[in-house]
């Protein structure tokens, strides 16, 4: 006849009171996880309206810039919110990039589509274009394209204008890159090996701001519709630029969109000096030479033109 073993009863009351805070912990951790995801939710759906509000101010103060002829007072304030727009879209999106939420999700997607749609044709001119729109590509063009202006401008400034914005948007691309921390797409997804940080991505950032700063210069002094139409050359030579590095499978989507903001800004703030710069030196000439220099200067884009 077996020995009934009897639980003393304080033991009863100890595994009942460890039941009991199993059970608060795991209510608690979900309620973490809970708060956790509604926060981490609010942060990307503010992140996305500040994006997205941000490039509207700049498109907007865009469009109203090219409405306000020559008026200083008018191009100040707008360059300052283009550049207000530019900025707060490119932080928001980092921020997004680094905490890893919804915002990036297509991200892989879209490499997926690239890299599913790759062919012989188009690899090899893909190739050739990330190549001239690299570091050392940007370099030689940035300075033959400011030596050409300089030439023009029978001055060095436009050319220490042109190579000194793309410089800095190149120097603030690395800091980001080592701020943000961001892995590059799986070495099987890339043509080209690179193992550097991913965000943003260099060549669009040098290609938005080589192409851009450069047609702002070139078309200072030309009229609305041939500035608008080289703007959008350039732009576009940008975007393909920074197209092959996704065909490419070098970076991701949002990389690339990081780029061509920074890389804007960066132009936004080398047309400003640039714009300042020939204003100044509209002012002296005319102050030189009196109001009947005026006349002929209107049409010099040495001294002086529309702004871009």
């Amino acid at each position: 006849m077996g020995l009934k073993v009897v639980e003393p009863p304080w033991l009863s009351l100890v595994s009942a009171a460890g039941h009991g805070a199993s059970v608060r912990m795991n209510l608690v951790g979900r309620a973490h996880e809970l708060v956790s995801g509604i926060h981490q939710g609010a942060a990307a759906a503010i992140a996305l309206a500040v994006l997205v509000g941000g490039v509207a101010l700049f498109s907007g103060a865009s469009l109203w810039r090219s409405l306000s002829g020559t008026r200083r007072s008018a191009g100040t304030a707008l360059i300052c919110l283009q550049g207000a727009g530019l900025a707060a879209a490119f932080v928001a999106l980092a921020y997004q990039v680094k905490a890893g939420d919804w915002l990036t999700s297509a991200d892989p997607a879209v490499l997926g589509w690239f890299t599913g749609h790759r062919s012989d044709w188009v690899t090899g001119p893909a190739i050739a274009v990330t190549d001239a729109g690299g570091p050392v590509g940007t370099v030689v063009l940035a300075v033959v394209i400011g030596a050409v202006l300089s030439r023009r401008a029978r001055s060095p400034i436009p050319a220490l204008i042109l190579i000194g914005t793309v410089g800095g948007a190149a120097l603030v691309s690395t800091v980001t890159k080592s701020v943000v921390g961001r892995s590059r797409p799986p070495i099987a997804s890339q043509v080209l090996l690179e193992t550097d940080h991913s965000f943003p991505s260099g060549h669009a950032t040098g290609a938005m701001a080589l192409f851009m700063t450069a047609a702002l210069l070139l078309g200072y002094a030309w009229s609305p519709a041939r500035r608008v139409l080289l703007l959008v050359t350039a732009a576009v030579v940008a975007v393909v630029v920074s197209v092959t590095r996704l065909y490419l499978g070098e970076h991701w989507l949002s990389d690339v969109i990081g780029g061509m903001l920074l890389g804007s800004l960066a132009a936004v703030i080398g047309g400003a000096l640039y714009t300042s710069w020939m204003a100044r030196s509209h002012d002296r000439r005319s102050r030189a030479l009196g109001p009947s220099s005026t006349a002929r200067d209107r049409n010099n884009p040495t001294t002086m033109g529309q702004p871009a």
